[in-house]
């Protein structure tokens, strides 16, 4: 529901459902049905949904729903991760027909994170919102990777890059956050005012 995170012409769609997890952020000219909840995963919230219309989930459908879950909750060590999450994650495990979530999990994570063929303006823009406060504008981005160091031997690019990003846009600071998801760890990177 999130503009920032969402098709660039929303604004000419007509959408009749949302799902998410997200805070709400969505404007619409007429009504809809709208379902939000504070959990890890969309997956988690439709996982709901099927269980409660007595609908069986297709395994491949669960296999779909269980990726998802994995990437949002990046194997459930995301601080937005619930007990519902980690709840559902093996329900939807056992559907799909996978035995280690864990390797599943990791796999798919490290799948996710190849970042070499990413341009720097790719990479900034990956995961990026705006945010407005102070009377200022300020973008910030985030990329996972499983080798924080790899995507630092292009600190410099990734400098330039932001840097013409924030001429180009107005931003008065852009702070891009490199992620170790298999460690929980971070290092960022700001450039502005």
């Amino acid at each position: 529901n999130e503009t920032a995170q969402s098709v660039s012409n929303i604004e000419d769609l007509t959408v009749t459902h949302v799902f998410d997890h997200h805070k709400i952020d969505f404007k619409t000219s007429s009504p809809l049905f709208y379902h939000a909840e504070a959990l890890g995963s969309t997956s988690t919230i439709l996982y709901g949904f099927f269980k409660k219309d007595g609908i069986e989930i297709p395994k491949k459908i669960a296999g779909l729903m269980l990726s998802g879950l994995i990437s949002d909750t990046l194997l459930l060590k995301s601080p937005t991760t619930t007990d519902v999450d980690r709840d559902v994650i093996g329900k939807l495990a056992s559907i799909a027909g996978v035995d280690d979530v864990n390797a599943y999990g990791l796999n798919l994570l490290k799948a996710g994170t190849n970042l070499s063929k990413k341009s720097e303006q790719d990479l900034i823009d990956g995961d990026a919102k705006t945010f407005k406060f102070a009377g200022k504008t300020f973008r910030i981005g985030q990329v996972n990777t499983v080798d924080i160091p790899s995507v630092l031997e292009r600190k410099e690019a990734l400098k330039k890059a932001i840097i013409a990003e924030n001429e180009k846009q107005g931003f008065d600071g852009f702070l891009f956050v490199i992620t170790d998801i298999l460690n929980s760890n971070s290092k960022a990177l700001y450039y502005g005012s």
